[in-house]
């Protein structure tokens, strides 16, 4: 009879723990301010805790007209409070002196690459993202590019209007 009380103690145990085990919250829409956009292609969002932000954009380098692949995809990458400025910076530089030039950023998440050039004579400037190779899915290409952005384009999206 002890036993029987003790295997039923030891299964109510063991259920009540899987049925009320605790776990917590990974993250919020809520903690994410969206700090600008361009169009509906890309979007700029910072942490309220200005500990990460992401940007979430189509992949304009692997188009294809006849496939209509309208998804997002999306670098999320570790900040300082001042990355986003720095890195708007960067692009504000480097449409003032129209120096036509790659820019490697990394960050532990990847690379964020910044290209700047000229396209039937007009400047721009745009992202490309490779994700670190662990956190690639099965079966998805590393580099993958947003589209080529104006100068008044990126002071939106970087919410400087």
């Amino acid at each position: 009879m002890m036993t029987m009380k003790k295997i039923i103690i030891i299964f109510s145990l063991i259920f009540s723990g899987i049925a009320f085990g605790q776990f917590t919250i990974a993250d919020s829409s809520d903690s994410w301010e969206k700090i600008g956009n361009v169009y509906a292609h890309t979007i700029l969002y910072e942490r309220t805790d200005k500990t990460k932000a992401k940007i979430e954009y189509r992949d304009f380098q692997n188009v294809n007209p006849y496939s209509m692949d309208l998804s997002y995809y999306i670098f999320e990458f570790s900040t300082e409070p001042d990355t986003l400025e720095k890195i708007y910076q960067i692009f504000k530089d480097h449409f003032a002196t129209k120096k036509e030039e790659t820019v490697t950023l990394q960050f532990p998440e990847g690379k964020m690459i910044l290209e700047f050039g000229k396209s039937f004579g007009a400047y721009y400037g745009n992202f490309k993202f490779e994700k670190a190779s662990e956190l690639i899915d099965k079966g998805e290409k590393s580099m993958k590019t947003s589209g080529a952005f104006t100068e008044r384009q990126l002071s939106k999206l970087f919410g400087k209007k």
